[in-house]
């Protein structure tokens, strides 16, 4: 790789040492992918389509001038020649001061309509560039998520390793809401948070309606590649569709999944059109809404960090009773490109294995005794 000098090479170690990962769901290893090709042009993805998870809005918000610093670092280490900073309209308006703290750093704020789906890379590349999705020259254009270039820039200038990750909760819940969280903190815990369900009965969607899944709640802890979490009622149409047989319902069904497959083409709809299809007008969105944990917050007592991103296993450093600090090396994932994890709080090891690792909180003066 005749295009990786040492000041490349020392960029891409320092993230690979601090677990910076892909922080917009996919979870690869941002070390790997700046070493992987020689890049001209940066978009720094912040154009978050998914209905009803708002946290690239949130690092916008309250990191933006860490996002813009992590965006340099690559400008200036690569040799860029154009950077832009993809943005929604929903988003926009509620940052007047983003472009201008942009152009500082060289990078231009690109606006971009409300349009599903719209943060996907190649479709991203399309709108903001002109690059067909087929077209092989999009290769020299590096997209990097938001919270991604956050991590960079704390990773680079704090020497502080990933132990926090954005989210949003929302849905069915009291109090829509972006979060800030330690790494492994617990979907009850989120919820809690946004001040619980609205209804008795509920599924969670992970990571969304429309691109995520349906999961345990009981088995779900917050992870490197978390968006956040949706709730609906266990009544609403997203969950009762698997196994309505009812002539309107399968219609329905028929819609939703011509919608997706037309969503694979890269052809693109109004988020509006999402929201209503999917039956998600009625809910309030996450975007003013904002809280960051800290180590005076009583939540999460326990964490359980697991493997981040295309891994199912790593490979722990620890062992159960350890007590650890947090930011300390806890695991290896060889599979991701040799990436670490960290502890994400000051803890003691209550279980270990290659799918987990669950910690105990306790108070950081009580580490250091």
């Amino acid at each position: 790789m005749s295009h990786v000098d040492a000041k490349l090479q020392a960029l891409a170690d320092c993230a690979r040492g601090a677990g910076v990962v892909g922080a917009g769901g996919g979870g690869f290893s941002l070390a790997d992918k700046l070493v992987a090709r020689p890049y001209r042009t940066l978009i720094i993805n912040a154009a978050q389509s998914e209905p009803l998870i708002c946290k690239d809005w949130a690092v916008l918000a309250h990191y933006g001038n860490c996002v813009l610093d992590g965006a340099q670092l690559l400008i200036e280490t690569l040799g860029l020649g154009k950077a832009f900073l993809a943005t929604r309209d929903e988003f926009s308006a509620a940052l007047p001061e983003l472009p201008a703290a942009a152009r500082k750093r060289k990078v231009t704020v690109a606006r971009l309509p409300d349009i599903y789906p719209l943060g996907y890379e190649k479709v991203l590349k399309r709108e903001l560039l002109g690059i067909p999705m087929s077209d092989a020259g999009a290769d020299d254009v590096l997209v990097v998520n938001a919270e991604t270039l956050r991590n960079l820039s704390w990773a680079v200038n704090l020497k502080r390793p990933v132990t926090t990750k954005l989210i949003t909760v929302g849905g069915a819940v009291a109090h829509p809401i972006s979060l800030q969280v330690p790494i492994g903190t617990s979907f009850y815990d989120c919820l809690a948070l946004a001040g619980g369900a609205i209804s008795a009965q509920y599924t969670v969607f992970h990571n969304g309606v429309l691109a995520g899944m349906p999961i345990d709640p009981a088995q779900a802890w917050v992870s490197a590649t978390t968006l956040g979490y949706v709730l609906l009622p266990a009544t609403h149409s997203a969950v009762q569709a698997a196994r309505a047989s009812d002539a309107m319902s399968l219609r329905l069904a028929e819609r939703r999944s011509a919608f997706f497959e037309s969503t694979l083409s890269g052809r693109t709809s109004a988020m509006s059109a999402a929201y209503a299809l999917f039956d998600l007008t009625p809910y309030r969105r996450a975007r003013l809404a904002f809280r960051a944990l800290g180590s005076a917050d009583d939540l999460p007592a326990v964490v359980r960090i697991t493997p981040g991103g295309p891994a199912p296993v790593f490979q722990p450093c620890i062992a159960s009773g350890a007590q650890v600090t947090r930011g300390q090396v806890i695991a290896t994932q060889p599979e991701s490109g040799g990436i670490t994890l960290h502890a994400s709080v000051h803890g003691v090891a209550e279980a270990v294995d290659s799918c987990g690792i669950s910690l105990r909180r306790i108070a950081e003066k009580e580490s250091s005794t």
